[in-house]
């Protein structure tokens, strides 16, 4: 694809994302962007319904705080937890704030509290602290 191609191919898929996305970059930047935004499309983990609502569940933040005591920055009922390996799971984006299924080593997920205990157990993520 050409640049302008690609840059076209974003609009399209911010679009249907319902968020502006970044056109700026190189043509391999772009490239890959696509694909992201591609695969961000294809995960149909999140539904909304017709009141602008989502089925994402969110813990309630008092039963998230006692479960995890003072580990975590908690934001919204999740705790942000860092990545030490590329994991299959349902979590949102601590920065962009979007469901993410696939997340690579480094990079900062929200979870539940009882799903960062797990994780952090099996030395999968690093806890973020406040």
């Amino acid at each position: 694809m050409t640049k302008d191609e690609l840059i076209a191919r974003m609009k399209m898929l911010g679009a249907q994302l319902n968020r502006e996305v970044s056109l700026a970059g190189s043509k391999e930047d772009l490239a890959l962007r696509v694909a992201e935004l591609e695969e961000e499309l294809d995960d149909d983990d999140i539904t909304v319904d017709e009141d602008g609502g989502s089925d994402i569940a969110e813990a309630p933040l008092a039963e998230t705080e006692q479960a995890s005591g003072s580990q975590g920055f908690e934001t919204g009922g999740l705790v942000a937890v860092k990545t030490l390996a590329t994991l299959h799971i349902e979590a949102l984006d601590a920065v962009k704030d979007v469901p993410v299924g696939i997340v690579k080593p480094g990079v900062v997920i929200r979870v539940t509290a009882e799903e960062a205990r797990e994780l952090s157990a099996s030395k999968l993520v690093a806890l973020t602290f406040s």
